[in-house]
């Protein structure tokens, strides 16, 4: 099924490693800027959408587990009632630097668009069950109960929602989402929710680089099996200057993967459904390159890291830009030129490229892209940062809207770095001369 509209308005999370206290993030503009892919959703209020939402923070400030964050919730919509073992609670990650770590629950929430509807869905956990969980709509922008699971563990449903309702309660467990199990069950509408985590929420983390790469790949094949000459698949190689002049792909070794099923049944016999096998890949790929004595083409392990990152970042990209989905990259200037940084956020920043309305949101380090001197220019409605308090080593996400700031007149950049924001590591000179005078040279004290 086609989703003509996903588009997500705000994400809120509380309890989860870092983020100990709730944290929003926004995608909401607060100006119109007409030379951005933004988005205006009729029927949701009236808001418009940023397409692109940029996470900046210093090492360990928790920029990082805000992505992790929206991806536990995915993977728990998708995978608490198909996959987490029924006796085993649930696998949440809490934050730990505190007392009694197990008394405080962990809340998960979005607002998001489908079909041009605003709807919420968020639930609260602790370590062995679903506490609450809540799915509601605003077709006039008021809100309207889909469904509401109380702490005793009964589920009320609102008018508006159809279908095996009761049915679906039945199979309920502790430790399962009531979304998860009507989606095992084809419930049509919930389905439709469901849908919009599986599909329009896509996630690039190193740990999901083989189905990463296996999207570039599957592209490629689909490009030419329908006889295309030019390729985006291709054209974004070639654009990334790699000197790659194509991609060599076989079809999956099947003993290859009977033996990566059979590792996985045991490892699960053995540990539980919590445990995670990455896949082989389905595709063996050999990176060609072409030079004036031929075409030579080397196994994907001899690449540079970049080489592979932007690979492996093709697929998803091209994917979520026809789609008009969401993508969260967790640290997208790692191994890449700030050029092709500034270049891929230019292509969900520009209306000319991001004709679907995706949306993009990353965590990075690049100041660059505050800077004057790219091509894409970041909005203050589109910069956020992450601190860490100095009391508590809980993480605080907030929006550069907090400051002062003229668009296209201020250096970004330069403020930033110059500790403006905050969100800049505190670095001790005098540790620096205290080192040096305290290191051993030539094995004399």
């Amino acid at each position: 099924m086609h989703v003509e509209v996903v588009v997500l308005l705000r994400f809120r999370v509380a309890n989860h490693a870092s983020l100990r206290d709730e944290q929003e993030l926004s995608l909401i503009a607060a100006d119109r800027h007409p030379e951005r892919a933004e988005r205006g959703v009729e029927g949701a209020g009236g808001f418009r959408v940023v397409p692109v939402a940029a996470i900046y923070g210093t090492n360990a400030s928790g920029k990082s587990n805000v992505i992790d964050a929206i991806g536990w919730m995915r993977s728990a919509v998708l995978s608490s009632f198909r996959s987490w073992d029924p006796e085993g609670g649930v696998p949440r990650r809490p934050f730990a630097l505190r007392p009694d770590t197990a008394s405080w629950p962990s809340t998960f929430s979005v607002d998001f668009v489908v079909h041009g509807v605003r709807h919420e869905f968020g639930f609260s956990v602790d370590d062995e069950k679903i506490l609450e969980e809540w799915l509601y709509y605003y077709p006039e922008r008021k809100a309207n109960r889909l469904y509401e699971r109380k702490a005793d563990g009964t589920v009320v449903f609102g008018r508006s929602l159809t279908g095996r309702k009761k049915i679906i309660s039945e199979l309920l467990r502790p430790n399962s989402l009531y979304l998860s199990v009507a989606a095992a069950q084809n419930h049509s509408q919930l389905g439709e929710i469901f849908r919009w985590f599986r599909s329009g929420l896509q996630l690039a983390t190193d740990g999901n680089y083989r189905a990463r790469m296996d999207s570039t790949v599957r592209l490629l094949l689909d490009d030419e099996a329908g006889g295309g000459t030019s390729s985006p698949v291709m054209q974004l190689l070639k654009y990334a200057d790699l000197g790659v002049s194509g991609l060599a792909v076989e079809e999956p070794d099947e003993s290859v993967m009977d033996e990566y099923r059979r590792l996985r049944q045991v490892m699960r016999d053995v540990l539980g459904d919590r445990v995670r096998v990455e896949s082989p890949g389905l595709h063996t790929v050999r990176v060609e390159h072409r030079t004036d004595g031929g075409v030579f083409p080397l196994d994907l392990n001899e690449e540079s890291s970049g080489t592979k990152t932007w690979i492996g970042l093709i697929g998803p990209i091209l994917g979520v830009l026809s789609a008009g989905s969401v993508l969260c990259v967790d640290e997208l200037d790692a191994r890449l030129h700030p050029y092709l940084v500034d270049a891929l956020v230019g292509m969900f920043q520009s209306p000319e490229v991001n004709r679907t309305g995706a949306q993009l949101i990353f965590s990075t380090h690049e100041a660059a892209l505050l800077g004057k001197n790219v091509r894409t220019e970041l909005y203050r409605d589109q910069v956020w940062f992450t601190e860490k308090s100095h009391e508590t080593l809980s993480t605080r996400i907030f929006p550069l809207t907090e400051f002062h700031v003229r668009d296209s007149i201020e250096n970004l950049e330069k403020r930033y770095l110059s500790g403006r924001y905050g969100a800049v590591p505190s670095l001790d000179d005098e540790l620096l001369g205290k080192i040096g005078r305290s290191i051993v040279v030539g094995g004399n004290a």
